[in-house]
């Protein structure tokens, strides 16, 4: 019986602290830059995302307006990492895709990074 109870209780606290990682990074959010492969990417570039719960939502605007991007993703913690998996993309071979990120934030500045660093957005709260 106590065996259970253990169980149970590990299994609330690990619920618990997923929920609070992802809800303590909910807002809304405004591109600010991105770096793939060390180099500057989607320079110029408008951007929105949000957070709620454990789904973000980015959505891109080409500086010509002709080209949009987007991506839904569930976001599960897992360690100091969130494992990303999108749900929604503007490929549709994109969709079920999973990455591994470190996201932080700092004061107003969310920044989603790639464990290699070969991967870097910086995004401004609203």
């Amino acid at each position: 019986m106590k065996t259970i109870a253990r169980v149970l209780a590990v299994a609330v606290l690990f619920v618990s602290v997923a929920a609070l990682a992802a809800t303590s990074l909910e807002g809304a959010y405004k591109f600010s830059s991105r770096m793939k492969d060390g180099a500057a990417d989607m320079a110029g570039w408008n951007g929105n995302m949000t957070i709620k719960g454990n789904e973000m939502t980015r959505n891109y605007k080409s500086p010509d307006g002709k080209m949009d991007k987007f991506y839904t993703s569930t976001m599960k913690p897992e360690g100091d990492l969130f494992v990303l998996k999108h749900t929604k993309a503007y490929k549709p071979e994109y969709v079920g895709n999973e990455f591994k990120n470190k996201i932080t934030l700092n004061g107003k500045t969310l920044t989603i990074e790639s464990p290699d660093g070969k991967f870097k957005e910086i995004w401004t709260m609203k």
